[in-house]
C-alpha cells in the first residue's frame, strides 16, 4: 500500500512538473517586509542613486567644458553638455520614477526637477550671477534643476563664456551636489538592519509612492499636458530637447522594475530586489500577482507607440492602460498588502 501511494504521489507530481505547476507555486520563496526593504534599498535605490551621481558628474563637466570653449569648438562642445544632460535626465528619472527615502526626505524632485520651467526666474538667476553653492540657495527652485538645464542648452541660443552659461554651470554643479548626497543616503540607509515595525513602514511608503507614480505618469507627465494643448503640440515634460519619449521610458523602467519579476528568477530571501509580484506570489497570492503582471503587460504596447510617435492620438490607449494598472495596485494590491493608501508625493508639484 506504502508502494501505490509511493507511485501515484511520484506520477502527479511528475504530471505537474510538466505542467510548469510546481515551479510557479513553489520557486518563489516567503518574503517578509523586511526583505522586500533589504532588496528595494540595496539592488535598486543604491546602484540607480549611484548611477544618476556619476551621469550628473559627467553633465556638470561638460557644461563646464562647453562654458569655457573657444569659438571654434563651441558647437560641439554644446552637443557634449546635451548629450550629458539627457543621460543624467534619464539616470535620475529612473531612480526617482517611484520616490522614498531620502528622495522624499530630501524633497528632491522639488529641488532638481520642478515642473513646470519658469524662464522668467531662469532670467532672474542669470542676473543675480550666482558663482558658488552658497549664492544658489538664494535662487528659487523653479529656476533651477534639469528643466532650467534644458532650457538654457536648448531653448535659448546661449553662447559659451557669457552670463547665461556661467548660470548653468552653476545650474549643472547644485543637480549634482544633490546627486551625490542622494547616492550617500541610500547607500548609508542600505547598511541599517530591518526591524520589522520599520521594514513595515518603509514597504507601505513604498507602495504609495508606487501608486503614486503610476498616477504620475498617467496624468502629470502625460494626459495633462495633452489634455491642456487645445489644439497645440502638448508641452510634455522634457519637450524642449526632444526628450520627452525618454523621460516616459525612464519613468516606466523604474515602475515596472518595481512591479513585475523580470527573466531572472526570484531571489533568495535578502538576496535580490523582490518586485511587488515576486512578493505577492512568496505569500502564494499567484491569482493577484497574474492579475498585475497582466496589468502592467496591458501597458506596455500603448505607451511604445505614444514614446515613438509623441502624438495626441495615442495619449488615451496609454493614459487607459496605466489607469487600469493603478486600479489594480490601488484597489486590490495594496488591501493584499495590507497597506493604506494616501497622499503621495510622487503627485507633487
Amino acid at each position: 500500500m506504502h508502494d501505490a501511494y509511493s507511485w501515484r504521489t511520484m506520477m502527479a507530481a511528475c504530471a505537474m512538473w510538466a505542467a510548469g505547476a510546481v515551479q510557479a507555486v513553489t520557486a518563489v520563496p516567503y518574503y517578509t517586509p523586511a526583505h522586500f526593504a533589504e532588496g528595494l534599498y540595496a539592488h535598486w535605490y543604491v546602484p540607480r542613486s549611484a548611477e544618476l551621481a556619476q551621469r550628473s558628474g559627467e553633465m556638470q563637466r561638460a557644461v563646464q567644458q562647453w562654458c569655457e570653449a573657444a569659438p571654434a569648438t563651441e558647437r560641439p562642445a554644446r552637443a557634449a553638455a546635451r548629450t550629458a544632460w539627457q543621460a543624467a535626465a534619464q539616470a535620475w528619472d529612473r531612480l526617482s520614477a517611484v520616490a522614498v527615502g531620502p528622495l522624499v526626505q530630501r524633497r528632491s524632485a522639488r529641488q532638481i526637477d520642478f515642473h513646470p520651467t519658469r524662464p522668467k526666474l531662469i532670467e532672474r538667476g542669470i542676473a543675480a550671477a550666482p558663482a558658488d553653492a552658497k549664492d544658489m540657495e538664494r535662487v528659487g527652485t523653479p529656476g533651477k534643476g534639469f528643466p532650467a538645464l534644458e532650457w538654457l542648452l536648448w531653448r535659448e541660443q546661449v553662447a559659451a563664456r557669457t552670463p547665461a552659461c556661467r548660470y548653468a554651470v552653476q545650474v549643472a554643479a547644485e543637480i549634482d551636489r544633490e546627486a551625490v548626497a542622494l547616492r550617500d543616503a541610500f547607500a548609508e540607509a542600505a547598511q541599517r538592519g530591518w526591524e520589522d515595525e520599520q521594514a513595515s513602514q518603509v514597504m507601505a511608503e513604498a507602495v504609495n509612492q508606487w501608486v503614486g507614480a503610476v498616477e504620475r505618469l498617467r496624468w502629470a507627465d502625460i494626459g495633462r499636458p495633452a489634455a491642456s494643448a487645445h489644439g497645440h503640440a502638448p508641452e510634455f515634460p522634457r519637450a524642449a530637447s526632444g526628450s520627452s519619449g525618454a523621460a516616459w521610458t525612464a519613468r516606466w523602467a523604474g515602475i515596472e522594475a518595481l512591479t513585475v519579476q523580470g527573466t531572472e528568477a526570484p531571489p533568495a530571501p535578502g538576496k535580490g530586489l523582490v518586485p511587488v509580484e515576486t512578493y505577492l506570489r512568496g505569500r502564494g497570492l499567484n491569482p493577484l500577482a497574474d492579475r498585475l503582471r497582466a496589468s502592467v503587460q496591458g501597458v506596455k504596447a500603448p505607451l511604445q507607440a505614444l514614446v515613438q510617435s509623441a502624438a495626441p492620438a495615442q495619449v488615451p490607449a496609454a493614459t487607459a492602460a496605466l489607469g487600469e494598472l493603478k486600479r489594480v495596485a490601488e484597489g486590490d494590491v495594496a488591501a493584499a498588502l495590507n497597506v493604506n493608501i494616501g497622499f503621495s508625493d510622487a503627485d507633487g508639484d
